[in-house]
């Protein structure tokens, strides 16, 4: 099961179109990173950066346009987890208009973890590959097909 936030669109996060500008999706998207993290894994961001020494930088990202969110409206993000390393994980945000079902902007972002002391990856602790693996949503052509009975 995936998490879900709430994010209205600011007056400052729009192009002169009056459409939210590409680069602030992106933003929004490490937003609701950081939120993940303190609310559903309960392992706070600042938690995690500061006492931990474990960041998390982003080190590709795979972004889909298909429509526009304008000033004032409100947008619904999804973040699931869909692959795991061990040094590194992906999410897949999905944002879409609030009560709408389209999806408007899709991207995949490629977390590593690493050493903020050496800025080098390390493994992923355990206890967050643990929180990760709990909530990874898998393809659907992974799924296995229920069988078929009385053919």
């Amino acid at each position: 099961m995936g998490f879900q936030k709430q994010i209205k669109v600011r007056f400052s996060d729009t192009d002169p179109a009056g459409v939210m500008y590409f680069p602030r999706f992106l933003d929004s998207f490490h937003g609701v990173f950081e939120d993940w993290f303190d609310e559903d894994l309960k392992m706070p961001y600042r938690w995690m950066l500061e006492d931990t020494r474990v960041g998390f930088p982003t080190v590709s990202v795979d972004v889909d346009y298909r429509g526009p969110l304008r000033f004032g409206e409100t947008m619904v993000v999804d973040l699931a987890v869909t692959a795991i390393g061990d040094k590194s994980f992906a999410c897949t945000y999905r944002a879409r208009l609030k009560g709408g079902d389209r999806v408007l902007v899709r991207a995949v972002m490629k977390t590593a973890t690493v050493d903020l002391d050496k800025f080098k990856a390390i493994p992923i602790p355990p206890k967050l590959k643990q929180a990760l693996e709990s909530r990874l949503e898998r393809p659907v052509r992974d799924l296995k097909r229920p069988a078929l009975t009385g053919a």
